[in-house]
């Protein structure tokens, strides 16, 4: 990966996590993740992100199609999936959620929101696809 696309993927990723401390900052921490998806879709589209929410990922293993449904709760540019939760105990299937999308989206990188925290900050994490680029 060169300079360019991983500074146009961490600029994403800081703007992913603004458009979500906003959110948090209007709701409180605590909040259902369905509400804090369509209120951070709002905030996406005021800052001209494009996105796919709810994005269907096609698992296809050695050219079959594998009939496992795998959803992001959004696909940014393309680019960086991201995923809401309200449970810290989830951290370990979360992750895995997130390395499964990546690996099938074709996205380099992730970004999950655990949305119970006081600081948005501290229930932010970026995850690399590491069959891929470096977010």
């Amino acid at each position: 990966m060169n300079s360019m696309e991983k500074s146009r993927r961490n600029s994403l990723a800081t703007l992913i996590y603004d458009c979500a401390r906003e959110v948090h900052e209007h709701t409180g921490p605590g909040i259902l993740p369905g509400i804090f998806r369509s209120c951070l879709a709002h905030e996406m589209r005021l800052r001209g992100l494009r996105f796919r929410m709810n994005a269907a990922i096609t698992v296809v293993y050695k050219g079959i199609r594998i009939e496992e449904k795998l959803f992001a709760d959004f696909i940014v540019e393309e680019e960086i999936a991201v995923n809401i939760f309200d449970n810290p105990s989830d951290n370990d299937f979360q992750f895995k959620r997130m390395q499964s999308i990546l690996a099938f989206s074709g996205c380099g990188g992730g970004v999950w929101l655990d949305t119970s925290n006081q600081r948005l900050v501290d229930g932010f994490k970026k995850i690399i696809n590491l069959k891929k680029t470096v977010i």
